[in-house]
């Protein structure tokens, strides 16, 4: 019974920990490079695609560096070939539609590029429409708006573009701080998106100018667009040109406060005074060595003396 109990005993844990070996297992494999595309627009007039390499490992996704990819336009042979690029240490590269490409480019509103990485069969390929942004302002009566429009290439016109969801705000240092009382707005039947401006008294450079951002974002059809706009909404900020020069620790050199170099020059004496008493000391003790090694001379009816 004891050895039935123990084989029992043994199984029960062997079903146990076989789902985390498994998942381990899974976890430590590596799986093969992803390539994603992504298009952009700057401006109405900047155009370039972000290649991004990815591999999976584990639960997370890491960049591969020094990765290769070819990508083409409309189809992957030679006459379309848009750039050959190697990712670089993020994992990403950034390609600029050539000149060469340019009568293709503007012969159809819509496009293809495909992504070639490795073998023939490794294609990554995203189809996009020709869009443009575009961004104006008013001013009635003390409130000031924002209008956003997008609109689509078709048939050699251009067509507003409905539910088209996009950021209209101030470029900040940490993204677009959003112009209204929503985060993300939504385009209406005209391709328009309109924006009342909610943020007064906010500081703008010297001349009080800040640039107004709006932003479409992966989108489905039209990829990623950007439009900009500075305005002199902005409070005027001016430098306080007499802020480095007090005695701070961000000052120059010569504004370092009197405690700091109080504890500096200490610190310096008290290193240079251990030197120096320790030399004196070496010194010491050698003239006492001397002393004690020198020899005895003996004189006939005198006391032995040393020298």
């Amino acid at each position: 019974m004891n050895q039935l109990h123990k084989i029992a005993i043994g199984i029960i844990w062997l079903f146990c920990y076989l789902p985390t070996i498994s998942v381990t297992a899974q976890d430590s494999v590596k799986q093969a490079p992803s390539v994603a595309l992504r298009y952009f627009v700057h401006n109405n007039n900047i155009q370039y695609l972000l290649i991004q390499s990815r591999v999976k490992v584990g639960k997370k996704f890491q960049a591969v560096p020094g990765y290769p990819v070819q990508l083409y336009l409309d189809s992957n042979i030679a006459e379309n070939l848009v750039a050959k690029s190697i990712t670089n240490i993020n994992g990403d590269a950034k390609v600029v539609i050539p000149a060469v490409l340019k009568d293709k480019w503007n012969a159809s509103p819509r496009h293809t590029f495909i992504a070639l990485s490795g073998a023939e069969e490794d294609l990554t390929s995203i189809e996009i429409t020709k869009a443009k942004i575009l961004l104006d302002t008013t001013t009635i009566d003390s409130i000031r708006t924002l209008n956003v429009k997008v609109m689509f290439l078709q048939n050699n016109d251009w067509i507003p573009a409905a539910d088209v969801e996009m950021k209209v705000g101030v470029a900040r240092a940490g993204g677009i701080l959003p112009a209204g009382e929503e985060a993300t707005y939504t385009t209406d039947s005209t391709g328009t998106v309109t924006v009342d401006f909610k943020r007064d008294n906010l500081p703008g450079d010297v001349k009080g100018n800040f640039v107004l951002v709006a932003k479409v974002e992966d989108n489905d059809l039209y990829g990623n667009l950007l439009i900009e706009k500075t305005v002199p909404w902005g409070i005027a900020v001016k430098p306080d040109l007499h802020f480095f020069d007090q005695r701070t620790l961000w000052s120059t050199r010569f504004k370092t406060p009197v405690w700091l170099l109080f504890m500096a020059y200490s610190i310096v004496m008290i290193v240079w005074g251990v030197i120096i008493y320790l030399v004196f000391l070496l010194i010491k003790i050698k003239k006492a060595g001397n002393e004690k090694a020198a020899p005895l001379k003996i004189v006939p009816g005198k006391v032995a003396v040393s020298d």
